[in-house]
């Protein structure tokens, strides 16, 4: 199976956090299931490696992770579902005095990484469910991550 990595996972081995995240990632390897992520995966793991591009394709390389550029159509469904967050995001408001709503801040990178996944993968393994769930609903999460609590 194709399983798009999130960069929440990889930062989770890094940083040794969210063991059972860790785990599910373990479980795909011995799997021997086919892990890849988009280059933005590759972009916001540079500054745990302070730059280093040697460190963090050994780091890619040892966990068996295959960085793969965007296409246009992973693009493209990346920016339908950016431009249903930007609509949405635009619209909360208080029901009671109308004022605009601070609502949790997702980056385009979460969208290129969610469209990448729709796009070129089978499933998605990540943390960040609640993105995925509701700008990707069609996005299968591996192992259920979409569906565990965080």
């Amino acid at each position: 199976m194709r399983v798009c990595v999130d960069t929440t996972i990889l930062l989770d081995i890094l940083k040794d956090e969210f063991r059972s995240f860790q785990e599910k990632f373990y479980a795909a390897l011995a799997r021997r299931e086919n892990l890849v992520a988009p280059t933005v995966v590759y972009a916001e793991l540079m500054p745990q490696f302070n730059g280093n591009t040697r460190l963090l394709n050994e780091f890619l390389e040892e966990h068996r992770i295959e960085i793969e550029p965007l296409d246009i159509d992973s693009v493209i469904a990346a920016a339908r579902a950016w431009m249903k967050y930007l609509e949405r995001k635009s619209k909360v408001k208080c029901p009671q005095c109308g004022h605009k709503l601070v609502v949790k801040e997702h980056f385009l990178s979460d969208f290129y990484i969610g469209g990448f996944a729709l796009v070129k993968c089978e499933a998605i393994l990540t943390r960040e469910r609640g993105i995925y769930t509701k700008y990707f609903p069609e996005l299968a999460g591996y192992d259920n991550c979409l569906g565990e609590k965080q």
